[in-house]
This record gives C-alpha cells, sequence and structure tokens, in this order.
C-alpha cells in the first residue's frame, strides 16, 4: 500500500509511492459498502508511523473514491492500495463502541430480565445524551471541513463511556458523505439535527414505548385500563338467532342546581314471545283424527245421534 498527502480543501490526494508492508487482524465491523479490519503493523516504520489505522475491503469498488476523497477532505485517509485487485483504504483508527454495546446501555436494557421493571427515563436520557455528542461531533465536522456525513445510525458511531455515562462520540464511515459549499453550512446544521432525532428513535422498543405511554397517562391523570371483551350473546329459547341483551339502566348526573339525581332511564324491555295456542281437548269417547296417507286431514266423523227406543 502507498501513503497518501492529503489536500483537505478539495478532498484530492496524491501517493508517495512508498510500500507500508502491514498485517490484517480480526474482523471489526462489516456492512453493506464493505468490511473494516485491525492491523497489524508489526516492525514496518512507515505503517507505525501512521499512528492507529485500520483496513477496509469493498464490497463495492464503485464506493471507493468517493470514500477515499472524503477521507481526504478530512485528513483521515492514511494510504491506499495502487496496483491491481481489491481496492483496499488504510484510515484513522477510532477506539469505542456502538452505543447498542455499550455496557452502559446494557446495563440498563439487555441485562434487565423483567422489562416491566425498565428504568425509562434513565434509558432516554442515555440516549439523548449519545445523540446530542453525535450531533455535536457532525457539526465539528462540518463546520470545520465543510462535509455532511448524512448517515449517522448506531453502526456509524463510535461512543466511548466513563462511570455508566457516554462521555464521547466519533462518526466512521464517510462513503455517503458529501462535500457542502461555505455558504450552505447553516442549512446543513439542520440536516445533522435531523439525523440526530433519527439516531433516538432507533433505540424506541416497544417496552420503552409501552412504559412511556403508560406514564403519560398517569401523569394526565388517566389510570390506563384494559377493557374486559362483552360476554357472547346467548340464543333464545327454540330461535336460531340470539337474543339481544338489554340496555343495562344508566343513572344521569344530578341537574344543575339540583341535590337529586335525574330519574334513570327506564330500560326497554324486550317482550317474551307468544306463547303457543294450546290444543282443545279432545271429548271422552272421541278417538283421535289421523290424516290419511295422501297429507289432507280427515274430517272428523259425527257422533251417532241418541235415538228413543
Amino acid at each position: 500500500m502507498s501513503k497518501t498527502v492529503n489536500n483537505a480543501a478539495d478532498g484530492t490526494f496524491t501517493t508517495t509511492g512508498g510500500d507500508i508492508t502491514l498485517k490484517v487482524g480480526a474482523l471489526i465491523a462489516g456492512g453493506s459498502a464493505g468490511d473494516v479490519f485491525k492491523v497489524d503493523c508489526g516492525a514496518d516504520a512507515a505503517c507505525n508511523a501512521l499512528g492507529p489505522v485500520v483496513l477496509k475491503f469493498y464490497k463495492d469498488n464503485d464506493q471507493v473514491a468517493p470514500e477515499q476523497q472524503h477521507l481526504a477532505k478530512i485528513d483521515e485517509l492514511k494510504a491506499v492500495s495502487t496496483g491491481a485487485g481489491d481496492k483496499l483504504t488504510l484510515m484513522k483508527g477510532f477506539t469505542g463502541k456502538s452505543l447498542s454495546q455499550t455496557d452502559a446501555y446494557l446495563a440498563l436494557t439487555e441485562k434487565i430480565t423483567d422489562k416491566t421493571k425498565l428504568d425509562i427515563p434513565k434509558i432516554t436520557k442515555l440516549v439523548q445524551d449519545a445523540a446530542t455528542l453525535a450531533e455535536t461531533n457532525g457539526i465539528a465536522y462540518l463546520t470545520q471541513h465543510q462535509i455532511l456525513h448524512q448517515d449517522i445510525n448506531d453502526g456509524n458511531v463510535l461512543f466511548t463511556e466513563s462511570g455508566g455515562s457516554i462521555t464521547a462520540a466519533q462518526l466512521i464511515d464517510w462513503d455517503k458523505a458529501v462535500i457542502v459549499p461555505a455558504a450552505d453550512i447553516n442549512e446543513a446544521k439542520g440536516e445533522v439535527t435531523r439525523q440526530k432525532a433519527n439516531f433516538d428513535r432507533l433505540f424506541e422498543t416497544p417496552e420503552v414505548d409501552k412504559k412511556k405511554a403508560d406514564a403519560a397517562a398517569t401523569k394526565a391523570g388517566k389510570t390506563p385500563v384494559t377493557r374486559p371483551a362483552a360476554a357472547p350473546a346467548v340464543a333464545a329459547p327454540g330461535s336460531a338467532k340470539p337474543a339481544t341483551p338489554a340496555a343495562a339502566p344508566v343513572t344521569p348526573p344530578a341537574a344543575p342546581g339540583s341535590a337529586k339525581p335525574a330519574k334513570p332511564a327506564v330500560a326497554p324491555v324486550t317482550p317474551p314471545a307468544a306463547a303457543l295456542p294450546a290444543t282443545a281437548p279432545r271429548p271422552v269417547g272421541q278417538a283421535p283424527v289421523l290424516p290419511p296417507s295422501g297429507g289432507r286431514p280427515a274430517v272428523p266423523a259425527a257422533a251417532p245421534a241418541n235415538r228413543r227406543p
């Protein structure tokens, strides 16, 4: 690899032609653009003179030139591969962790097994403090180097921590950045602030949302209530359709200026189904009349008349 001489004014660079020998170490992180690895300079003086560095292998070679230009713009480009084969970038290395991997965040979230006991105010403050530090770092790059990051997310910010608090933020991965004209810097600051808001929303978990909603309801004097489901209607005897339940009587509030409450409304009453007419009793001694096989009822025979002897 060849060391670079960066021109921060326009984001260009030249190579010195000197070879840098290094050993590729463990994978640090991977993304859609490429993978970043640790570097072991060993005894190579030229490599050690660069300070802390990391090496990026690209999955999409179209992103090599833009990121190298942006790294040259902020003077964090250290060396590039100049021969045929994989396009590599040696860049300034930083220490830190993504917010979701910091001890401070894990102690308040993943290590709490009972999610009903999450300390929402502490989680919210930690995330907001981290987002503010990321915003501050983004604005510093914007004002000092006229470059807008455009992709502030959990994978592109390294945080340092101390005593359970986030103390510093460092933006990384500049492949999606844009160089901003000096006249547009103030407007671009608003974009950094919008990215900060998006960063906050990345950490809104369902448990956090639920506890926030309950806390807001309690503060407003409303206790969240789970309403029981209505009991299923029961079919009326002899009917295929369920009976319509009668409405419960409602007692209205007292009329203005009156100590007595208004009369309760009378609940509507569903009349019972009409009873079927009873069958007339058969005269004593008369046989039951059965319909003939044709389906029409037979005419009952007349009782014999009483005759005088």
